[in-house]
Order: structure tokens, then C-alpha cells, then sequence
């Protein structure tokens, strides 16, 4: 599954330096929008283009419902652990959710269903950015077939 093995690739990258910005924090550092902090660091621009750019390509390859499952259930469980912690990267992983639209239409009604129940679940309606609310409705729609 080298599709897979891109995006955690990708994945691992944007955390590994989120955790490096954050070990490094000033005490006072983006504090009353002073200085930044990790939230303006180059990696909150880098990381959606490169998962962006390995989706695509993925996609290209016309992955069968198994392949695509699996890199998206990666991609809409990934951000689930940082929702009571670093809420850079919480809403960082979250919002690209929406690079993920390509690749539903790969997966079988069945496994769509499945993955929609889920992530209605995880992400409640009153916590839902627009970008959720789309594969919300392409899962939805890809399960009704």
C-alpha cells in the first residue's frame, strides 16, 4: 500500500515538526497574536500541499475501495487524538479532510456506509468545518450508491 505509506509519510513530517515547535515554545510566544508560535510556522502551509499532492497522485492510480479505505480512515481518524491537546494541529488535520473528496468515489457503497456512520461519530455536527460537512455528503452519497 504505497499510497498509505505516503501519507504517513506526509503525516509524520507535519507532527514530528509540530512536536519540535512546540518543545522549542517561548513562554509567551504567539501569545496576544505575538510572535507566532508553531500556528505560523512555514509547516501549516507545506503540509495540506504535500497531503494534496500525494492524494492526487493516489487517486491517479485508481486505487481499489480497499486501498482507498484505508488511506482515508487514516486521514479521518489521524486528527481524533489532538482534539483535547495541540489544537493547531487538531484543526490542522482536520481541515484537510476536504483533499480527501477524490477518493470516495473508489470506495464500494458498502464500505462508504460504513466509513459515514463513523465519521458522524467522531466529528459531532456542532464541531463540523465546511470541509467535513462535504465528505460527510460525498460519503452519504457514495453509500446510497
Amino acid at each position: 500500500m504505497a499510497g498509505l505509506e505516503e501519507v504517513r509519510r506526509v503525516y509524520e513530517t507535519y507532527l514530528g515538526r509540530m512536536e519540535e515547535l512546540q518543545r522549542n515554545r517561548k513562554p509567551a510566544e504567539g501569545l496576544f497574536g505575538v510572535g507566532g508560535g508553531p500556528a505560523a510556522d512555514p509547516c501549516q502551509e507545506e503540509f495540506p500541499r504535500q497531503l494534496e499532492a500525494v492524494l492526487k497522485a493516489l487517486e491517479r492510480t485508481e486505487p481499489a475501495s480497499p486501498e482507498a479505505r484505508q488511506v482515508l480512515e487514516y486521514l479521518y481518524q489521524a486528527p481524533l487524538p489532538y482534539r483535547q491537546g495541540d489544537q493547531t494541529v487538531y484543526w490542522m488535520l482536520t481541515a484537510v479532510h476536504g483533499a480527501s473528496l477524490d477518493l470516495i468515489p473508489r470506495l464500494t457503497p458498502e464500505d462508504a456506509g460504513a466509513m459515514w456512520e463513523r465519521y458522524r461519530q467522531d466529528y459531532p455536527r456542532w464541531e463540523r468545518l465546511p470541509a467535513q460537512k462535504k465528505v460527510l455528503a460525498a460519503l452519504n452519497a457514495r453509500r446510497k450508491g
